[in-house]
Order: structure tokens, then C-alpha cells, then sequence
């Protein structure tokens, strides 16, 4: 399942907001340096769709706000 995702990083709590079928906001507390939000974001994503941090995967905008985001279902 794809999705797509806008991370706010340096937020005051971490997040997740729905707007629309496979579209979500996801705020994190942590900075956007050294791939620390990324990290947060695929261990906050995979807790959220109760699947593994492994079958969490950033397909396109690693280094950009607005991302698209791989969630495999077993």
C-alpha cells in the first residue's frame, strides 16, 4: 500500500493526521538532520498500521517534506 505523506518535523508532539484516503500528515518531534525525522517517521508509521519498521519504506522524497511512503501488509 502506497501513501503519501507531509512531515512536520520539530513539532510539539508526534502525530498523524488523515486528509484523505492514502494521504496523511505526520508531525514528529525530532530534527530534520542525520535522517532522525525519517527514522521517527517509519517507527511512528509502522506502530500506526501495526506492521514491522521493516515493511516501512520511503520510496521518494528522503530528503524533502512531502514523501511517498511504501507500507507492505502481510
Amino acid at each position: 500500500m502506497f501513501i503519501s505523506i507531509k512531515v512536520i518535523t520539530n513539532a510539539a508532539k508526534n502525530q498523524i493526521i488523515k486528509k484523505a484516503k492514502g494521504e496523511f500528515i505526520v508531525k514528529v518531534t525530532a530534527t530534520p538532520e542525520r535522517g532522525k525525522a525519517n527514522k521517527k517517521v517509519l517507527e511512528f508509521l509502522a506502530e500506526y498500521f501495526n506492521v514491522s519498521k521493516s515493511d516501512v519504506l520511503i520510496v521518494k522524497g528522503k530528503y524533502n517534506s512531502k514523501k511517498i511512503i511504501n507500507i507492505i501488509k502481510q
